[in-house]
């Protein structure tokens, strides 16, 4: 008696660029044929992974229509296994001359090795095409007689240059961060039919590469991103659930909300299994993995903001200062921000928030002449640099340093501000605008550092941005100052 084909369980969020046809057909075929059989949501998924680009798109170089494709579902749902069938298709169907896998962990990566070793080892139909096997530790690998390749690293900074692939495979696409996308994305700059692969879980609090690839999967549109996610979209009773074990109304509690993000329930995974996961996981854990629930920032998920309170203070600021100019994003807005010595803590405050930027180099001169000044500084890059010849030229006529701050000095500045309020070694001036902007604030990563984030918050952070160089050139530079009034103050 022949068994039924399972039904397909739609992704919650699908994307697909314009294409003209698809070989993902040819390659779940060919994965069956050798005994691994794709479910409805894999062939799906392989259908928009090797779908075929238009004759006038701009966006790829060759065949297929999507440069990057992502997979994002809750864990053992056979993710890895897709992303693996797709790498079949290309050593073994499409004539993919090198293929990258990596993964997070070498035990991940090692272990996605292991699976194609024993695929191939146990069907002639590709194990006569395959010239060697290499499984010496770290150098994990597959050749084929035509001298194609698969290799498996796990990632890090320079894991991935000198190589020159067709497919990077990036699973477990939680963890990627910006210097590992920088090592490996070029390898695919030169090749005819190039495409870069995520699989992942649900993201992580600290997963902003993830998350910026799931922001334009989720909107549609992209042309050169495809993007399929199950999760579960059904929302609890009370809008404020606990999703403690149990609560009335919780789709945690729901198997068949949680059936609509793990379409490998009742095919590979039993339901008793899951409902034993949610008595014993963490209901934010649970939500994750099983719901596909991502962890997002929260307001004052950087700095704790009752942290942040409990530094203010209405002292004075006496004697030299430090200035920091910074622009709103729409450029609504200017702020100067200034550093200075209050009872022997620095202390930063807003001098000046008010509209436009015509005011803000007559304001800096006025400051100048009428307070010691140990730098002023400004960011070189965003919407402070159309600023910065202005400003240059006040310092030059005045005598005061002028300090241009790049990316990777504002990192650390940022990473300064940070331990400062966190060992309580800085004081502010109570304001509203400068609490809001910390309360909405998030990171955003550079390489192994992080900035505030400009875009993707609800309160602009130029106050913060300014008070946070204010911080550092004042310790960098207070001991500059040849003389000081000690009861000079910026007011």
């Amino acid at each position: 008696m022949s068994v039924a084909a399972p039904e397909l369980v739609a992704p919650a969020y699908w994307w697909v660029p314009g294409h003209v046809g698809t070989a993902g057909g040819e390659v779940a075929d060919l994965a069956a044929a050798c005994g691994f059989a794709p479910d409805p949501e894999q062939r799906l998924f392989l259908d928009a992974l090797f779908a075929e680009a238009e004759p006038a798109s701009s966006f790829t170089a060759g065949r297929w229509a999507a440069l990057e494709a992502a997979i994002i579902c809750p864990r053992q749902n056979a993710k890895t296994a897709a992303l693996e069938m797709a790498v079949l298709g290309d050593l073994f169907l499409l004539g993919a001359e090198l293929v990258v896998w990596t993964a997070h962990r070498f035990q991940t990566a090692t272990e996605a090795f292991l699976d194609f070793k024993r695929l191939i080892d146990s069907n002639a139909i590709l194990s006569r095409r395959v010239k060697r096997i290499t499984e010496a530790s770290g150098n994990e690998g597959v050749e084929l007689m035509s001298g194609q390749r698969l290799k498996f690293l796990a990632r890090s900074k320079s894991s991935g240059r000198g190589l020159t692939g067709d497919v990077v495979v990036l699973d477990e696409a939680f963890a990627l961060t910006s210097a590992e996308m920088g090592s490996l994305l070029p390898t695919l700059s030169a090749r005819p039919n190039a495409q870069v692969r995520y699989g992942s879980s649900a993201g992580l609090l600290d997963s902003e590469v993830l998350r910026g690839i799931r922001d334009r999967g989720r909107a549609g549109g992209d042309p050169s991103l495809v993007w399929a996610e199950w999760c579960v979209l059904k929302e609890c009773e009370e809008p404020r659930c606990s999703h403690a074990l149990n609560t009335p109304g919780c789709v945690l509690d729901d198997i068949e909300a949680l059936a609509t993000a793990n379409f490998a329930i009742d095919r590979r995974i039993p339901r008793e299994f899951i409902l034993s996961e949610r008595r014993a996981l963490p209901p934010e854990e649970f939500g994750r993995e099983r719901a596909g629930w991502w962890d997002e920032p929260r307001g004052g998920s950087v700095i704790p903001l009752s942290k942040w309170l409990a530094l203010a203070g209405d002292r004075a600021i006496a004697g030299p200062v430090s200035v920091f100019v910074d622009v709103a994003l729409d450029r609504s807005q200017s702020v100067i921000a200034v550093c200075g010595d209050a009872d022997g803590v620095p202390q930063v405050e807003l001098a000046v928030m008010a509209p436009g930027t015509d005011w803000v180099a007559e304001k800096v001169a006025d400051m100048i002449a009428a307070h010691t000044v140990v730098a002023v500084g400004a960011r070189s890059a965003g919407p402070a640099a159309s600023l910065l010849p202005e400003l240059r030229g006040v310092c030059s006529d005045t005598g005061a340093p002028f300090v241009k701050v790049g990316s990777t000095d504002m990192a650390g500045m940022c990473g300064a501000f940070y331990d400062a309020v966190s060992a309580a070694a800085l004081s502010h001036r109570a304001d509203r605008r400068l609490d809001d902007a910390l309360a909405a604030a998030r990171k955003h990563q550079v390489l192994d550092a992080w900035q505030w984030e400009r875009t993707r918050v609800d309160v602009d952070a130029a106050p913060l941005v300014a008070a946070t160089g204010a911080l550092a050139l004042y310790t960098r530079h207070r001991d500059d100052a040849a003389i000081y009034d000690a009861a000079l103050s910026v007011y």
